[in-house]
């Protein structure tokens, strides 16, 4: 096997993650490329056997006490390596010793991956961490999750106060649809975060440049009063059978209406329209630490948790 660096947006690479069973959109290089050049020094790889395009990781050059280390993923939710559809533990585990010696020969001190949840591949093999254990990764981290089995939702079978909530947003005339107004959509994330000590993690013309290049998997659900944009969802389509809830939210002023709860209702039964199998609402911990009231806020569509889990190696003996 031979790994070589992959620049810019590549059909090849992309077109390989779709057809994966593990790919999502954050592996894509197509993705990546929102970032501004300089943001980050992107290492993204590409291992080979023959001809063969075996493995795609995407990642970066990162700076860190003990040096700089190969981390995956950099400007994406989670990344870690895609195999195709008929890997094995030999070919998986080829792969990670070509990664490591090539990370050696260039001076770098380890590697740091990331994986999705395993709602996001079908079967959710554990064969990956399994050889990533094997190959002396260690699990450094993990975060839960809050995801939703879509096959699980209807109406009678939500829980009585989330219905309760949803009649509430219906009785003040607050409606849902798909829309576009990203510019009125920002100004209530802000205020939203504002209110809990925080920012977005993308500024307005990022946030317009991910749908210009993905306009087929980005969608914005707008929750309106009289007219007026008062909370919404941004949903991606990471892969064919799961979505993620990138944001919801709510002007803090509206709170009581529900609105969230009532526009993610109307998120659930549009991917289940689409036959999508869940729908990731995010992490519900920092640091391995649950967030409870962010918890009991996700619990509320009969959520289960995932976990997102990063494994590190060290290498010994790596001159800098």
């Amino acid at each position: 096997m031979d790994i070589r660096s992959v620049e810019g947006i590549d059909g090849g690479w992309d077109d390989f993650v779709w057809n994966s069973p593990g790919g999502t959109i954050f592996h894509t290089t197509r993705f990546l490329s929102y970032h501004p050049p300089a943001r980050f020094e992107f290492m993204n790889l590409a291992v080979r056997d023959g001809d063969d395009l075996v493995c795609v990781l995407p990642g970066g050059r990162v700076s860190t006490g003990d040096g700089p280390v190969f981390t995956s993923p950099v400007g994406a939710s989670f990344g870690g390596p895609v195999f195709s559809d008929d890997s094995d533990l030999e070919t998986i585990g080829g792969a990670l010793d070509c990664l490591a010696l090539h990370l050696r020969e260039l001076g770098l001190v380890g590697a740091d991956i990331e994986l999705p949840p395993p709602c996001y591949s079908p079967g959710r093999s554990q064969a990956l961490a399994f050889m990533l254990s094997s190959a002396d990764y260690r699990l450094s981290s993990r975060e839960a999750t809050s995801v939703i089995p879509l096959g699980v939702v209807h109406s009678d079978g939500l829980r009585p106060k989330v219905r309760r909530d949803m009649r509430r947003a219906d009785s003040a005339g607050v409606e849902i649809a798909a829309g576009t107004d990203l510019g009125a959509f920002y100004e209530v994330l802000v205020k939203n975060l504002s209110a809990k000590g925080a920012v977005p993690t993308h500024s307005p013309s990022e946030m317009e440049k991910l749908f210009a290049l993905f306009p087929e998997r980005m969608k914005l659900f707008e929750a309106r009063l009289d007219g007026h944009l008062i909370g919404g969802c941004f949903i991606m389509l990471c892969n064919p059978r799961t979505a993620l809830a990138f944001y919801v939210c709510v002007d803090p002023e509206r709170k009581q209406l529900r609105v969230a709860e009532r526009t993610l209702y109307e998120c659930v039964k549009w991917l289940i329209e689409l036959d999508y199998e869940y729908l990731d609402l995010g992490t519900v911990s920092i640091g391995g630490k649950v967030n409870w009231g962010l918890l009991e806020f996700k619990s509320k569509f009969l959520s289960r948790l995932y976990v997102r889990d990063r494994y590190s190696l060290r290498f010994s003996g790596v001159e800098r």
